[in-house]
C-alpha cells in the first residue's frame, strides 16, 4: 500500500524594523519568529496543504524563497 504524501506550507507574518537589507530583514524575521514560537506567543499564520501526486513534477520542497 502506498502512503499519501502531503506538502504543508506554513506562512508566518512578522514585522521587522531597523534593518537595511533584504537579507537582514529575513534574519531578523526568523529570529523574531523563533522567539515568538518559543515563548508561546500567538503568531499570525496561514497554512496551505496539497497532496503530492508526482514528486518529479512538483515544485522544490526544500529551499528558502522570498
Amino acid at each position: 500500500m502506498e502512503t499519501t504524501q502531503w506538502l504543508v506550507t506554513l506562512t508566518f507574518q512578522v514585522t521587522v524594523s531597523g534593518v537595511r537589507s533584504k537579507d537582514d530583514s529575513v534574519a531578523a524575521g526568523l529570529e523574531q519568529l523563533k522567539f515568538g514560537l518559543c515563548s508561546g506567543k500567538d503568531m499570525p499564520m496561514e497554512a496551505s496543504v496539497r497532496r503530492i501526486t508526482n514528486l518529479v513534477e512538483e515544485e522544490p520542497i526544500f529551499g528558502v524563497r522570498w
